[in-house]
């Protein structure tokens, strides 16, 4: 249970924030029309990929266990079903993944925005609309950004004649994002999402953002008209006004949100949220710029403030009401653009990422409100974030440019401390005061040195719970109580649940070009010592060729045919992918394919790539 030291905290917690208001859970259940009467969304194949009951615990009053800020967060998320927010004319499944499904009624049909995580329960969304509302065509889909979440279910809602409409180089920044470092990414994801923790109050109670993602196949995104959005521009969409307001570079690499004028709301896509949200993504990802973003929320103010009545997200609950909105908007805007500009005042002042959080702290006139608080991202990391982004890695230390390893680090330590019992000795004292971080630190050197030793392991593991109790953001709960359930057991590392990141499954969808960036970072480089070929591959049933120049123990992909290759091999996608997974051995595949020059350094090169297994150590070596 919680120790002393989490309960005087969150005493400070319920003394600082207004519990009182209820505001958010009127907002959160307005315009409630019905729910999945089972609570439960089934794949195919009869599996269950989600069901609302595994929290119902959040029905309950807040335990010791969970931050009291973060357990109203997660309560209002979990509000579920199918809402009206403009009456005939909006809906919002939610409540059933971390993102919300949004139609919009038009003259012919319905416009779709977002499809959340997985084909199931984009499908489970949309059928509980269409027994509710009315069957007519999809005749658009709004993808609003390049995150996983936000297109998972799109197959689930494409017919004959949908346009789908998404911001320029979505689908380039997927695969970037997705593929590329998907392996480190999803190992990470275990971690943030807690993906790996039971459904409890000692355990995972939600996102912050929302809840679990649903499970399930993922759609690739292959559509039949897409419709790139490069600019902030003006569309009629099923006679839908659209204005759709280009914001890159903020939330995602490239993402939008969109006005509409007719109904006067605003879709803040994931740039407006009832929360702090990341300038850094604890799972991994390119940094993010608070001045933009905060500029971003600053030109919807100026444009569109006088006119604004309804606020709806991608995730999270809508807000009625200009008054209301618009200073919602402006906190928003000024909690980024604090933490910009105070992240850069103090490192001119000479203080480094992990000094920053102890002088960087958010006036009360924005901290006190609950839609600005750390329920995901936190002024710890996204200052650090700042930095980075400015400023990179290093803090101008020259102790920190080239550290020992953690490892010999670690042994180091124990070996100055005076051993291991006395490392786990003051490691206990730290603890018994509260001292939480100076336990951890010194508790992670030796787990480093020596990872089987289980008294470190296990007191490391209570430091890490108690973290997790304390925190208000869901992922520095959920990052923590992983890192204390993996000390505990060994094995779990073996059963690692993580959504399908780079698989053959998911690979073999993706362009031809894609695939060979994707085993041009997994290449094995002392397996292609010596190699030196050019290899134009053809797959004629997708009209795709590219060449692949492998030298210097350097896969380079190009997307056009050489005019002298060494090797040309004309093949079907699926007979590359399954000679690269050993489903066809080489005299196989050589006899279903045309090719010219000899296929030993085309065999030798595939041979070389391995996509890792996302099954590797983080709070151990």
């Amino acid at each position: 249970m919680a120790c002393q030291f989490v309960k005087e905290e969150f005493q400070r917690i319920k003394n600082f924030l207004n519990f009182d208001d209820k505001q958010d859970y009127e907002d959160a259940h307005r315009g409630f029309i019905a729910d999945i009467p089972d609570g439960i969304i089934k794949s195919e194949d009869g599996s269950i990929v989600y069901s609302i009951n595994e929290t119902n615990f959040l029905e309950d009053e807040c335990p010791e266990t969970v931050n009291p800020s973060l357990w109203r967060q997660c309560q209002l998320n979990r509000v579920h079903g199918l809402f009206e927010v403009v009456k005939g004319k909006i809906y919002q499944f939610r409540g059933y993944d971390i993102a919300n499904m949004t139609f919009i009624k038009g003259e012919k049909g319905w416009i779709v925005i977002d499809t959340l995580c997985s084909v199931p329960g984009c499908k489970a969304g949309l059928e509980l609309f269409r027994s509710h509302i009315d069957n007519l065509p999809i005749t658009a889909v709004i993808i609003t950004h390049s995150h996983g979440d936000h297109c998972g279910g799109l197959e689930a809602v494409l017919e004959e004649n949908t346009i789908v409409y998404w911001p320029m180089n979505l689908r380039e920044e997927f695969v970037s994002e997705k593929m590329l470092a998907g392996v480190a990414m999803d190992r990470r994801c275990v971690y943030m999402f807690g993906q790996n923790l039971p459904q409890s109050k000692e355990g995972f109670i939600g996102c912050g953002l929302g809840q679990a993602g649903c499970q399930g196949s993922k759609s690739h995104l292959n559509c039949k008209e897409i419709i790139e959005i490069h600019e902030n521009k003006t569309y009629t969409i099923d006679g839908v006004i659209v204005d759709f307001i280009f914001t890159p570079g903020a939330e995602a690499p490239t993402e939008m949100m969109m006005y509409f004028p007719q109904l006067k709301a605003l879709c803040t896509a994931e740039e407006i949220n009832r929360l702090m949200h990341n300038l850094y993504t604890p799972r991994g990802a390119k940094v993010r710029n608070g001045k933009l973003w905060a500029g971003y929320i600053d030109y919807i103010i100026m444009k569109y403030g006088d006119d604004i009545e309804v606020s709806f997200g991608t995730h999270n609950w809508p807000t009625w009401g200009n008054k209301k909105i618009i200073e919602y908007y402006e906190k928003q805007r000024d909690m980024y653009k604090y933490l910009h500009d105070q992240t850069l005042r103090n490192a001119n002042l000479g203080y480094t990422p992990n000094e920053l959080p102890e002088h960087v702290k958010l006036p009360e006139s924005l901290s006190k409100v609950f839609y600005n608080r750390e329920y995901y991202g936190t002024v710890s990391h996204n200052i650090k974030a700042q930095y980075q982004f400015y400023l990179g890695w290093y803090d101008g230390n020259p102790a920190h440019l080239n550290e020992l390893t953690p490892t010999e680090q670690g042994k180091k330590y124990v070996e100055v401390i005076g051993g291991e019992t006395r490392c786990i000795e003051l490691a206990q004292q730290a603890f018994e005061k509260g001292e939480f971080q100076w336990a951890i630190t010194l508790l992670n050197h030796l787990i480093f040195a020596n990872p089987k030793n289980t008294k470190a392991r296990e007191l490391a593991a209570n430091v890490y719970t108690q973290l997790g109790y304390l925190q208000e953001s869901a992922v520095w709960r959920n990052e923590y109580l992983t890192a204390a359930m993996e000390l505990r057991s060994s094995e779990m590392k073996n059963t690692i649940s993580m959504p399908p990141g780079n698989d053959i499954k998911h690979i073999k969808e993706s362009s031809l070009n894609d695939i060979f960036d994707v085993f041009s970072v997994n290449v094995d480089p002392n397996k292609i010592d010596g190699l030196n070929e050019v290899i134009n591959i053809v797959c004629k049933e997708s009209n795709e060729a590219i060449s692949v120049v492998v030298k210097n123990n350097v896969i380079n992909v190009r997307q056009v045919i050489s005019k002298n290759p060494t090797i040309t091999v004309i093949s079907t996608k699926q007979n590359l992918l399954n000679l690269y997974s050993k489903k066809l051995t080489q005299q196989e595949f050589s006899k279903n394919i045309e090719f010219n020059g000899k296929l030993e350094g085309f065999y030798k090169l595939l041979e070389s790539i391995t996509i890792p297994s996302p099954i590797f150590e983080i709070i151990e070596p």
